[in-house]
């Protein structure tokens, strides 16, 4: 056990039973060594006035618990510009022409993507900048890059726009220079790809529908969860591609071995996923 005051101790049993708290509210796998969640659940603990870890379980045992500020805590979610080159890449060189093509004819041509588990922002507006860059020269496109994150201070964030310059070193000049303004030693998200992305909060592990869409990106979320929550995720992301529409994964990421009808195609040692065209009608 662990005690840091003499009002908040932890047992090893109630270690156990928030991990199943927290995989079946959030479908969220902790992995982290008990003698490094201990410290993170006690200072949460004391933070939302808990006197025990017995009153935490029972709170996080309601039906209308909020466990978003404890997954806050638990949950790492580091993001950032540039972590996924090899999706990112994928996309623009890619699933993007392909897409562009097949949809050149249509009277209304509509990309609609998702970033599943977007955190902060970054990966959302990297999807954006790709989908600018490679329909400049075209118009009349509707795009529509949906961001969702179940964690309310991430996507506060996203919805803000604004990052620490130092976060865009890599970027080229003339992108940062199309894309940001800088606000001190910030740099802003300008209106024309802000107008791109809406975010949402979104808990992954419960079913819920935001329509179809042509790519979606799922990074670092799948190891995080169960083997059970992977493949229901897996299976409902499939259902929520359009035929031909594609699932990318973060660089080195798999899809875990179950019946899901979705080719496998590798770039550059990247492995994407994509919906066959005939799959979806009648899913």
């Amino acid at each position: 056990m662990h005690r840091s005051t003499a009002s908040a101790t932890i047992l090893e049993h109630e270690v156990s039973e928030l991990r199943l708290l927290i995989e079946r509210r959030a479908g969220v796998l902790l992995q982290t060594p008990n003698e490094n969640l201990i410290p993170v659940l006690t200072s949460h603990m004391e933070a939302r006035q808990f006197s025990s870890a017995t009153e935490l379980l029972e709170s996080l045992r309601q039906p209308d618990c909020d466990v978003e500020p404890l997954l806050e805590s638990l949950v790492d979610g580091s993001t950032g510009f540039g972590r996924h080159p090899g999706a990112i890449g994928a996309f623009a060189r890619i699933v993007l022409p392909e897409l562009r093509q097949r949809k050149a004819s249509k009277s209304s041509k509509a990309l609609r993507v998702w970033s599943a588990g977007c955190g902060s922002g970054e990966e959302a507006y990297e999807i954006a900048i790709a989908i600018c860059e490679g329909l400049q020269e075209d118009a009349g496109w509707n795009i529509h890059v949906v961001g969702s994150d179940i964690r309310q201070n991430a996507l506060q964030v996203a919805e803000r726009g604004l990052y620490p310059q130092s976060d865009l070193l890599q970027m080229p000049r003339e992108i940062l220079q199309a894309y940001f303004s800088r606000v001190g030693d910030h740099l802003l998200v300008k209106s024309r790809l802000r107008n791109l992305v809406a975010f949402t909060s979104m808990n992954l592990a419960q079913p819920s529908y935001l329509g179809r869409y042509d790519t979606i990106f799922c990074m670092d979320v799948l190891p995080q969860f169960s083997t059970a929550q992977r493949i229901a995720l897996a299976q409902r992301m499939q259902l929520y591609l359009e035929p031909g529409g594609y699932l990318l994964l973060g660089d080195g990421e798999k899809l875990p071995a179950t019946e899901i009808n979705l080719e496998v195609g590798v770039a550059n040692s990247y492995t994407l996923y994509r919906k066959p065209m005939a799959a979806g009608a009648g899913a």
